[in-house]
């Protein structure tokens, strides 16, 4: 009788087995819990990751807005374009062709502090009060730098001989009637020049402009 109680006693338990640990042998143990540090620094890693690109893409947008402020701010002047003195000589109208020659001296300004102007091409046109172009000089004269806040002057020459515009005969007619009539002949003159702005040592980056400067009514 006592033997069938323990039986039924025992159905009722988890059946589990055990094993005896051999001395030293320590792989059938559980895996311990790491310490409570390195839980720590597992959690604060991204963290810190985070604050690092967080404080790279504010320094980041920071310079960028420093550098339109400056491009803004800080940005080239353009330069004034003063005509000084013009005259025009040898002045001949024939029934099919004009004969002519310019002279006139142009004083570049640069308004600005910071900035340096190289004028690498100049372009001058004159023209008649049609603007239809009689003559062209092509470059001037060799580039020239204009310092911040001061100015440059060059002297330039067209004559009709120096370009292969064609001259119909109305404007030709329109031109000997205002010199028959006692009137002053009307001139235009036209300025273009490709120029370049360079700034101090501190400011890295060069703007590039071409600028166009009209005359008008020049009798």
């Amino acid at each position: 009788m006592e033997e069938n109680e323990i039986t039924q006693n025992s159905a009722h338990r988890c059946p589990s087995k055990v094993y005896p640990l051999t001395t030293g042998d320590i792989s059938q143990l559980p895996p311990s819990r790491p310490p409570h540090h390195q839980h720590f620094q597992i959690k604060k890693l991204p963290k810190l990751i985070i604050i690092t690109l967080l404080v790279v893409a504010a320094s980041i947008s920071l310079t960028a807005l420093i550098c339109i402020l400056m491009y803004f701010t800080l940005g080239p002047k353009l330069p004034s374009l003063h005509l000084d003195t013009f005259s025009v000589s040898n002045f001949t109208i024939g029934s099919t062709n004009l004969i002519a020659k310019w002279d006139f001296n142009l004083t570049f300004k640069n308004p600005d502090h910071l900035w340096q102007i190289y004028l690498d091409y100049i372009e001058c046109i004159a023209l008649n009060h049609d603007h239809f172009p009689i003559a062209i000089n092509h470059s001037v004269s060799p580039p020239f730098k204009v310092k911040p806040m001061k100015k440059s002057t060059i002297h330039v020459q067209l004559a009709t001989g120096d370009s292969l515009i064609f001259l119909n005969h109305q404007l030709l007619q329109k031109i000997n009637s205002q010199r028959r009539n006692g009137r002053m002949v009307v001139f235009g003159l036209a300025v273009r020049a490709k120029t370049r702005f360079t700034g101090v040592s501190w400011l890295w980056w060069t703007e590039f402009a071409n600028l166009m400067y009209t005359c008008l009514d020049l009798k």
